[in-house]
C-alpha cells in the first residue's frame, strides 16, 4: 500500500513538473496564507488526526501550474502511538519545509478545486531511533473559495506525506502522515489578467472606454486623444484666409497688355465693374459672375474674429461700390457634434457674416444665407489644422443677369 502511495505521488509530480508554464488567470500576482489544522503521525491502524499543525505559505499566481511555498510546525501530541517500544515520548514536534506545484481548475472564479504535488523536509525535535528527520514527497487535493473580488481567500486542503529513506525498527518503519488544513489567503502584488474580461463601457461615445478615460463627459462626436480628450486646437498659428487681395498691391499679376486698373483680366474701357478684386472670377464685361469669401472661425463659435472683421469690412465696401450683385452666405463645420447641432451651428456662422455685412451697408435685400453642417469639408477632418479649415463661411457672389452698359446701379 505504501509503495502505491509514493508511485502515485511521484507520477503525479513528474506529470505537473512537464506542463508548460503560463501567466495565470489570478488578479494578483502572489497569495500570503495561514494554516491552521490536524496531522496523523501514525496510520497504520486507521487515521487519527490529533496531532495540531500549524504554518504559513506563499504562492506565486503567474504561472499554470503555481509554485507554494510551505513552513509547518506539528505539535505531537499523540506520542504513545507513535513507534512501539521506543521513547516516542522525547519527540515533542516536527518543523517542515516544502516547495510544491499547485494547479487550480483553469476557469474557476469563485470556487476552485485544485491538485498538488511536493517535495520538502522534516525536522524531528529531540530525535529518536526510528522517528528522525528527512526528505519527504506529498501530494494533495483541495478546494478554495474566492471573496471580494479575489481580496480574500479561503482553502480546504488534505495531503498524504509519504517519508523518503526512512528506517525499519521491529517491523515498522517511519513511513507516512495525513495531514489536513484550512488557510486564509491575503493576495497582493501586481495585477495579473482577470479570470473574466472586464465589461468595456464608453459611456460619452468617443472610442475610448471609460476605464481609460480621463475625460469621461466629452461631447458627442469631438475628436479625442487615445486619453479621452478633445485634440488641441492649432497653435497660434493663424490659417490664411481666402479674401479679396488689395487693388493697388502687387499681389495680382497682370493678365492683359492695355490699362486694367483692377487686374481682372477686362481692359478698363469696357469693364462695367472697374474695382473687382483680381481674384473674382469675371464675365465678359468685367463682372463677377461667382467670388469666394471664406471666414474662418474657433471651435464652436459663431462670432466672427478680430482677424477676420476687417476683411469683411473690406468685402462690404466692395459691394456697396459694385451694386446689383447678389450675396449668399454659407456656413460649415467640422464634423464634431451631432449632425442636428452642426446644422444649426452652420446657420449661425452664415448670420454672423450677414449680420456683419448689413453694419457695413450693404442692403439686407441683397444677403441670403444658408447652413450646410459638416456636409461639404474642403480639408480632412482628422487633423486640427483641417478641422479649423472646415470651420468656415463662404460668401459666393452672382449675379442675376448680365449687366448691360448703362445699367449699372
Amino acid at each position: 500500500m505504501k509503495k502505491v502511495i509514493a508511485r502515485a505521488i511521484i507520477t503525479t509530480s513528474i506529470l505537473s513538473a512537464s506542463m508548460l508554464m503560463a501567466e495565470s488567470d489570478n488578479i494578483r500576482a502572489y497569495d500570503l496564507a495561514g494554516t491552521f489544522g490536524v496531522t496523523s503521525i501514525k496510520n497504520d491502524g486507521g487515521i487519527k488526526l490529533k496531532n495540531g499543525t500549524f504554518g504559513v505559505s506563499l504562492q506565486m499566481n503567474n504561472f499554470t501550474v503555481k509554485p507554494r511555498f510551505d513552513f509547518e510546525y506539528v505539535r505531537i501530541t499523540d506520542k504513545e502511538k507513535l513507534i512501539d517500544g521506543l521513547k516516542a515520548e522525547e519527540v515533542n514536534s516536527l518543523i517542515k519545509g516544502s516547495i510544491n506545484g499547485v494547479y487550480e481548475m483553469k476557469d474557476a472564479e469563485t470556487f476552485f478545486p485544485y491538485a498538488l504535488v511536493g517535495l520538502g523536509y522534516e525536522h524531528v525535535t529531540d530525535e529518536t531511533q526510528g522517528f528522525e528527520s528527512h526528505p519527504f514527497i506529498q501530494g494533495g487535493l483541495g478546494a478554495g473559495y474566492r471573496f471580494r473580488d479575489n481580496s480574500f481567500i479561503v482553502r480546504l486542503e488534505a495531503k498524504l506525506l509519504q517519508i523518503l529513506g526512512g528506517e525499519t525498527i521491529k517491523g515498522r518503519s517511519e513511513d507516512n502522515e495525513v495531514i489536513t488544513t484550512l488557510s486564509f489567503s491575503v493576495p497582493f502584488g501586481r495585477i495579473l489578467h482577470p479570470s473574466k474580461a472586464p465589461v468595456m463601457i464608453d459611456s460619452d461615445g468617443d472610442g475610448v472606454m471609460d476605464q481609460f478615460d480621463k475625460c469621461p463627459n466629452t461631447p458627442q462626436g469631438v475628436r479625442v486623444d487615445g486619453a479621452g480628450c478633445p485634440l488641441p486646437e492649432p497653435k497660434t498659428e493663424i490659417i490664411k484666409e481666402q479674401v479679396m487681395t488689395s487693388l493697388e498691391g502687387d499681389e495680382c499679376p497682370v493678365k492683359i497688355d492695355g490699362p486694367d486698373r483692377d487686374r481682372d483680366g477686362v481692359e478698363d474701357s469696357i469693364d462695367q465693374c472697374p474695382n473687382t478684386p483680381c481674384d473674382f472670377s469675371v464675365d465678359d464685361k468685367g463682372c463677377p459672375v461667382k467670388a469666394n469669401l471664406m471666414i474662418h472661425f474657433a471651435t464652436d463659435k459663431a462670432n466672427i474674429t478680430d482677424y477676420s472683421r476687417p476683411l469683411v469690412k473690406k468685402f462690404a465696401e466692395f459691394l456697396i461700390k459694385n451694386k446689383g450683385s447678389l450675396v449668399h452666405i454659407i456656413g460649415h463645420t467640422d464634423w464634431r457634434g451631432s449632425d442636428l447641432y452642426n446644422m444649426a451651428l452652420s446657420k449661425r456662422r452664415a448670420k454672423a457674416v450677414r449680420d456683419a455685412l448689413i453694419e457695413y451697408g450693404v442692403s439686407a435685400s441683397r444677403l441670403s444665407t444658408e447652413g450646410k453642417g459638416e456636409r461639404e469639408p474642403i480639408a480632412s477632418n482628422r487633423t486640427a489644422e483641417g478641422m479649423a479649415l472646415n470651420r468656415r463661411t463662404e460668401v459666393r457672389l452672382t449675379y442675376p443677369q448680365y449687366i448691360d452698359a448703362g445699367e449699372q446701379e
